[in-house]
C-alpha cells in the first residue's frame, strides 16, 4: 500500500500510456482532430503525436538526471494534523557532487522539528520515508542517466524495494495496470478499453516556461449516460502533461489520484516542472500534497516541495 500512501512521490509523475494500444484506435477514442487543428496544429500527424504520448521516456530521463548532473536542491517537508496545524517538519539544502563517474548527494544543512522520527531514529511517516529514500539517496553511486527500457519492472528484493518499484511504474508508465497493488491496480489502466469511456481526453495549445506546448489532459468524467459518475470507478482523477511542441519533451506534469473505501482512503496531488538546461531536460520544481488513511495506521497529511537550481550539465546523454 505504500505506493498509494506515497502517491507517486516523484511525480511523477505520468505521461506514457499503454504502448500496446493501436495508435489509430487511440485517435478515434479521443476524437481530438478538430481540437488540435483549432489550436493551430495544421499538418500535425495525430497518430504520431499519440504514439509519443504513449511511449514517452523524457520525463523518466529528467528524473534520472537528478542523480547524474551536478545541481543544488532546497526542500521542505511538513506534516499537519486534522486541524491543519504543523506537527513535524524537515528542511534540507544539498547538492549533487560528481567525482568522475561517481556521484554523491551532500547535505549542507538539515533542520527537523516535531515528532518526525521514532525512538530508533526511523521516520514515523511512510511518506517521509519514501521521500527520503527517493530524493536523497545515501552513499556514492555510479552516475548514469541511460534508460535501458521504458518498462518499470517490479522488484522482489525486499518489501520496501517492491514499494519503490511500484511507485516508479505508476509515475513513469501511467495508464498501465499494476496487478500487485490490491483493489485499485486495474483502475490505473486508464487507456484500457474498459476505462477509456470513464475519461474525457483533450489536447490544447499552451505555454510552459515560455515555450509552446501541447497540453494532453485525461479528466475523469463527472457524469456517465446522463447520470452522476461513480467515484469508485476511477482512481486517477486528473492527469495533464505538457509536451514541448518542437521536441515533444515533457516540460510539466500534474495529476491527482483519489480513492475512498474501508481499506484505503487517499487524496494526492503532484506537480512537476521541468526545463531544458545545457541541452538536457532536468526538473526544476516538484510539489506533493497528500492525505491518506488506512486501518491501524495514523492518518498522514504531508506536503513537500523540492526546488532544483545551479544545474551543471557537462556530459550530454
Amino acid at each position: 500500500m505504500r505506493l498509494i500512501l506515497s502517491g507517486g512521490l516523484l511525480c511523477v509523475c505520468c505521461g506514457a500510456a499503454k504502448a500496446q494500444v493501436d495508435a489509430d484506435t487511440v485517435v478515434n477514442v479521443y476524437q481530438l482532430g478538430e481540437v488540435v487543428v483549432h489550436g493551430g496544429a495544421k499538418g500535425l500527424q495525430l497518430e504520431g503525436f499519440f504514439r509519443q504520448v504513449m511511449e514517452d521516456t523524457t520525463f523518466y530521463h529528467a528524473f534520472l538526471n537528478t542523480k547524474f548532473h551536478a545541481h543544488t536542491v532546497k526542500s521542505g517537508l511538513r506534516v499537519r494534523d486534522r486541524k491543519s496545524r504543523e506537527t513535524a517538519g524537515l528542511y534540507r539544502e544539498g547538492r549533487l557532487v560528481r567525482m568522475g563517474e561517481m556521484a554523491e548527494m551532500v547535505l549542507d544543512s538539515t533542520q527537523e522539528f516535531g515528532k518526525l522520527r521514532a525512538k530508533d531514529g526511523s521516520m514515523r511517516f511512510l511518506t517521509a520515508e519514501m521521500y527520503d529514500d527517493v530524493f536523497f539517496p545515501k552513499g556514492r553511486w555510479r552516475a548514469s542517466n541511460r534508460i535501458a527500457t521504458r518498462q518499470q519492472e517490479i522488484s522482489r528484493e525486499s518489501r520496501f524495494d517492491k514499494y519503490k518499484s511500484e511507485l516508479k511504474k505508476f509515475m513513469f508508465n501511467p495508464g498501465q495496470e499494476i496487478a500487485s497493488v490490491p483493489f485499485i491496480g486495474d483502475k490505473l489502466d486508464i487507456f484500457d478499453s474498459t476505462m477509456t469511456s470513464l475519461y474525457a481526453f483533450s489536447v490544447d495549445d499552451d505555454f510552459r516556461g515560455g515555450r509552446p506546448c501541447w497540453a494532453f489532459t485525461a479528466l475523469a468524467r463527472d457524469t456517465m449516460n446522463g447520470r452522476e459518475a461513480d467515484e469508485d470507478d476511477t482512481v486517477i482523477k486528473r492527469m495533464v502533461t505538457w509536451f514541448d511542441q518542437s521536441t515533444m519533451q515533457v516540460l510539466a506534469r500534474e495529476y491527482r489520484i483519489k480513492h475512498a473505501s474501508i481499506l484505503l482512503d487517499f487524496d494526492i496531488t503532484i506537480k512537476v516542472e521541468n526545463a531544458v538546461v545545457g541541452g538536457d531536460l532536468v526538473p526544476m520544481d516538484v510539489r506533493y500534497e497528500g492525505d491518506w488513511d488506512i486501518p491501524f495506521k495514523k492518518r498522514e497529511l504531508v506536503r513537500f516541495n523540492l526546488a532544483y537550481s545551479d544545474w551543471v550539465v557537462v556530459d550530454k546523454p
